[in-house]
């Protein structure tokens, strides 16, 4: 990819807030296995690098897709995974679907905090029987009036554990299984929901990640991203970036 002067000002940037901000503490944060993720992102917003291809109504810088891209290979300057994998989470798997497919009111309450760094976000598809297997969920949600009824389990959730909402993909109907899914924002501090455990890893210590259930959770419907029973195809969109994300993030030496 060719850089323009613009790109890599954007990486000196965000390389000068990772040797002043990030890795003096990669230790501490490893060894503690977690880091003060509502902190490093607030710094990340006020700096302007949690969205950079995202609307410019909504805080972002409204750049192509190739910022972003330099932005996550710059993060490999990080001297751990953890923390570059949940800002990732944030720049690249919990919001890209919001920002495309979310209606006005819900990109200004989830999306715009997300970007300031005011909130810390989560994307939740892997279930215990299903791994990352998008077509083979149990989640459900049940319409009561104007709310779903949220029930089901989420596992391996990066940032779970201090997100404000969750990005969750969930089964809103009874057809086929790959049109019978929606992406809802689920605020983390629901009655209903249990942080039920925090997984340790063989690395990436200091990045967070749980076991979430959910027992009739009540989200108004109009947090749902898009259609309903068009979550699977979102789910796919999001992985995209999820992917190119996790490429470049690999690049810097």
């Amino acid at each position: 990819m060719h850089y323009t002067h613009e790109h890599l000002e954007i990486q000196k940037t965000l390389r000068r807030f990772i040797d002043e901000e990030i890795n003096p503490h990669v230790d501490e944060w490893e060894a503690a296995e977690t880091f003060p993720a509502h902190e490093v992102f607030k710094k990340l917003g006020n700096l302007g690098l949690l969205g950079l291809n995202k609307p410019e109504a909504y805080g972002g810088a409204g750049l192509d897709y190739s910022y972003a891209m330099a932005l996550a290979e710059a993060l490999g300057h990080v001297s751990c995974g953890g923390v570059p994998m949940a800002i990732g989470v944030q720049t690249d798997m919990c919001t890209p679907a919001l920002a495309r497919f979310g209606s006005d009111e819900l990109r200004r309450e989830f999306l715009a905090p997300a970007i300031a760094g005011d909130t810390v976000g989560c994307i939740g598809v892997s279930e215990p029987g299903a791994g990352s297997d998008v077509a083979g969920l149990k989640s459900h949600a049940r319409k009561d009036g104007d709310d779903y009824l949220i029930s089901g389990q989420k596992m391996w959730i990066t940032n779970s554990l201090q997100a404000d909402w969750m990005c969750m993909l969930v089964n809103t109907g009874d057809g086929p299984v790959h049109r019978n899914k929606s992406l809802v924002i689920v605020p983390m501090d629901s009655p209903g929901i249990e942080k039920a455990k925090k997984i340790r890893k063989i690395g990436m210590h200091s990045s967070d990640t749980g076991l979430i259930y959910f027992d009739n959770v009540r989200v108004p419907q109009r947090y749902r991203i898009g259609e309903e029973g068009q979550g699977f195809v979102y789910q796919m969109q999001q992985f995209q970036e999820e992917r190119l994300w996790c490429a470049a993030s690999s690049l810097e030496p």
